[in-house]
C-alpha cells in the first residue's frame, strides 16, 4: 500500500502507539512496523485491540506466517480452538483453507460475517493471503456499526426491535456431513437484528446477505422487504473498505461489527487463503436478548 503513514490515536496503558493509517472513514487501517512472527507484548496486543476495536479491520503487509504462527498471532486475542474436527487441506489444526479450486468452499462471493448460524459465532478473525492471483481477488469489508448509526431514527427503533434467523442452507448432499456432529440436525441461530458490542457498546446491524433469511414475527414479503432495506444500506460504497491482496498480507477483524465479501473477479486464477478463528459469542441486543439455537432434523428438512 501506498501513501504517507501517521500515527493514530489509539494507546494502550504503557503509551505504545501504533503507526497506521486509515484507508476509509469508517472502516479498515494499515498498521505498519509490527513482526507478527514474535510476540506482540500484552501493551501492543492491547494496542492493536484498541485499533481494531476502533476501525474495525486491520491490514498487516508482508508477513508471512507459518499456519502455527498465524495461530499462536490469532491466538494473543482470544482462544483459538485446534482440537476440532479439520476442513480437508488444513495444514495445522485451527486453520482453515480457502482455495478457489474448491467448488464449494474456494469463492465465497456474499456478504457475511462467518458462522452466524451457530449460536455463538467467532469473534475475531484473521485470514492471510498465500496464493493470489495476477489480477482481481480482493476483499471488501462493511462497518455494521457504521451502517446502524447511519440509518435513519424510525429504522433504527424497527431494526432493534426484531429477531433474525440465520442458517446455512446445504448446496450438495455431502455438506449434512458437518451436521452429523449436532446429531444429523439442520443447525440455524436466532439472533437480535441490532447487537450490541461487549467491549465498546457501540450497536451493528447484524444481518447479511448469505445467512439471514428471514425476520422472525414478519410476513414472508414483509421480511424480504426489511431485510432488503437492511442489506442495501450496509453495503453502501461509504461503509467499506477494499484491500488489494499480496502473499503474507495479513487482515484481522472484528467479526461482530463487519460484513465481509471476496471478490470473485480472477478467472480462473489461483487464490489462496488460511483463515483462523477467535471462539465464538452470543450476541446481545438492546434489551438484553441472547442469540439462541435452533434445529430440525434431517428428516423433517428432507
Amino acid at each position: 500500500m501506498s501513501g504517507s503513514i501517521r500515527t493514530e490515536a489509539v494507546q494502550a496503558a504503557s503509551e505504545i502507539q501504533l503507526q497506521s493509517r486509515a484507508l476509509s472513514p469508517f472502516i479498515g487501517s494499515e498498521v505498519v512496523g509490527l513482526d507478527l512472527k514474535k510476540p506482540l507484548g500484552e501493551a501492543t496486543i492491547a494496542a492493536v485491540r484498541a485499533l481494531l476495536l476502533k476501525r474495525g479491520v486491520l491490514f498487516f503487509d508482508d508477513q508471512h506466517l507459518s499456519p502455527e504462527q498465524q495461530v499462536a498471532f490469532t491466538a494473543q486475542f482470544g482462544f483459538v480452538n485446534t482440537s476440532g474436527a479439520r476442513r480437508p487441506g488444513s495444514p495445522a489444526p485451527g486453520v482453515g483453507v480457502f482455495d478457489s479450486r474448491d467448488e464449494l468452499y474456494g469463492r465465497v462471493s456474499r456478504w457475511h460475517a462467518d458462522g452466524t448460524h451457530a449460536e455463538e459465532p467467532s469473534t475475531i478473525k484473521s485470514l492471510q493471503a498465500i496464493v493470489t492471483p495476477e489480477i482481481g481477488g480482493d476483499t471488501i469489508w462493511a462497518s455494521t456499526e457504521a451502517a446502524y448509526d447511519r440509518l435513519s431514527e424510525p429504522l433504527k427503533r424497527l431494526a432493534e426491535a426484531l429477531t433474525a434467523i440465520h442458517a446455512t442452507t446445504p448446496l450438495r448432499t455431502t455438506e449434512w456431513g458437518s451436521a452429523r456432529s449436532f446429531g444429523g440436525d439442520f443447525i440455524w441461530s436466532e439472533h437480535p437484528v441490532v447487537a450490541v458490542h461487549p467491549e465498546t457498546g457501540r450497536k451493528s446491524l447484524f444481518v447479511s446477505p448469505r445467512y439471514t433469511p428471514e425476520l422472525v414475527g414478519l410476513r414472508p414479503h414483509e421480511s424480504v422487504a426489511v431485510l432488503k432495506v437492511f442489506f442495501d444500506h450496509i453495503i453502501q460504497p461509504e461503509h467499506q473498505v477494499r484491500f488489494r491482496w499480496t502473499p503474507g498480507a495479513i487482515a484481522l477483524w472484528d467479526n461482530r461489527s463487519a460484513l465481509h465479501y471476496a471478490v470473485d473477479d480472477y478467472g480462473q486464477g489461483l487464490r489462496i487463503v488460511h483463515s483462523v478463528s477467535v471462539r465464538g459469542e452470543a450476541r446481545v441486543g438492546v434489551n438484553g436478548e441472547r442469540s439462541r439455537l435452533g434445529s430440525i432434523s434431517r428428516a423433517a428438512a428432507e
